[in-house]
């Protein structure tokens, strides 16, 4: 593989091509353990591509170890809650894909874009329903107080850091950013707890 050598230290040609023109259009994030990206992304072919029959389904790995890009033209929502039923039976066939979390919105990481999508989605949160907004950060000067403060600002709703009813859940992943609103107990998938709560 072609080598070249950028912000982020040497890495590989297809991580610069997901930047350029990958990263910025995902509606999946699939977290793995460091250095296990290609075993991970065949993984996620198979469970996606395959296993839930998206012919056109798409991963790419971004410039962060253990961090993966993917578009399904599926709902990602549904392949989440699908691959939870499926590892309710089958955890331990999630050996290197063991975090899968949906993207609605993908924008450049500014504060500006970042609020704008968050204002959006702000609709999912009903009148009566509480939230709170988690950001996690990668490869960005942004800090994540200042993000979680201009995204709550444009939400009218009852703030709850511990069980809110939904989560604005932000994802910043250097240039890019992916917004959400979600369950965080059911439209999160973690291999990881799930076995712990299993055994």
């Amino acid at each position: 593989m072609i080598q070249m050598r950028c912000a982020f230290g040497q890495i590989g040609l297809s991580i610069l091509i997901c930047e350029a023109i990958g990263l910025h259009n995902y509606n999946l994030l699939v977290g793995c353990p460091r250095e296990r990206e290609r075993a991970a992304k065949s993984e996620v072919q198979y469970f996606i591509g395959d296993l839930l029959e998206d012919t056109e389904f798409q991963v790419f790995r971004t410039p962060v170890s253990g961090l993966l890009a993917a578009l399904t033209t599926l709902d990602p929502f549904d392949v989440i809650h699908r691959l939870r039923e499926f590892a309710l039976e089958n955890a331990y066939q999630f050996r290197f894909a063991i975090r899968f979390t949906p993207i609605e919105r993908c924008v450049p990481a500014s504060l500006e874009e970042i609020v704008r999508a968050t204002e959006e989605l702000s609709t999912k949160i009903g009148e009566n329903d509480s939230f709170r907004v988690t950001v996690r950060r990668r490869h960005t000067d942004l800090e994540n107080m200042e993000v979680v403060e201009a995204a709550a600002s444009v939400i009218p709703r009852r703030v709850d850091l511990d069980q809110p009813d939904k989560t604005v859940w932000i994802e910043i992943v250097g240039q890019w950013a992916g917004v959400s609103v979600l369950d965080q107990n059911e439209d999160i998938l973690s291999i990881m707890t799930m076995r712990d709560d299993m055994y």
